[in-house]
């Protein structure tokens, strides 16, 4: 337990380079918007345009920023599904842009768990870039 605490320190107190704070749109118009503190945790809201919650219905969002590096998370409850995005940012035609690839977990009901299991996680890649 000792070591995931000096862990979750070192993280969070890593130099960020960049300050994410802002609102942030990827390809598929979901929409962030962040709040990032000198120690380089993040928080926030976000809104998806794909999938079943409506697009007005917003999200926690938390993460932690180290140089350019970023990783959060979203935890879609009632949905049954979280998803997890790690990347860099880069200058892109003179923009800022987080690009990431994604992980999303979606719970499997345990009497089907073993025919389904095999379908609970998607992943893939997505750009965000700062709108605001």
């Amino acid at each position: 337990m000792e070591f995931e605490k000096n862990i979750g320190k070192s993280i969070i107190s890593s130099n960020p380079k960049v300050d994410l704070t802002g609102v942030w749109e990827n390809q598929l118009d979901s929409e962030m918007t962040l709040i990032m503190e000198s120690s380089g945790s993040l928080s926030g809201k976000y809104k998806t345009a794909v999938g079943k919650p409506s697009d007005s219905e917003e999200f926690d969002l938390i993460g932690v920023v180290t140089g350019d590096l970023v990783a959060f998370i979203v935890n879609f409850g009632k949905y049954g599904s979280l998803t997890s995005w790690t990347g860099q940012v880069v200058e892109n035609s003179g923009k800022q842009v987080i690009q990431t690839l994604w992980h999303l977990s979606k719970n499997i009901k345990d009497e089907n768990e073993e025919d389904e299991i095999w379908g609970s996680l998607l992943t893939g890649a997505g750009n965000f870039t700062r709108t605001v």
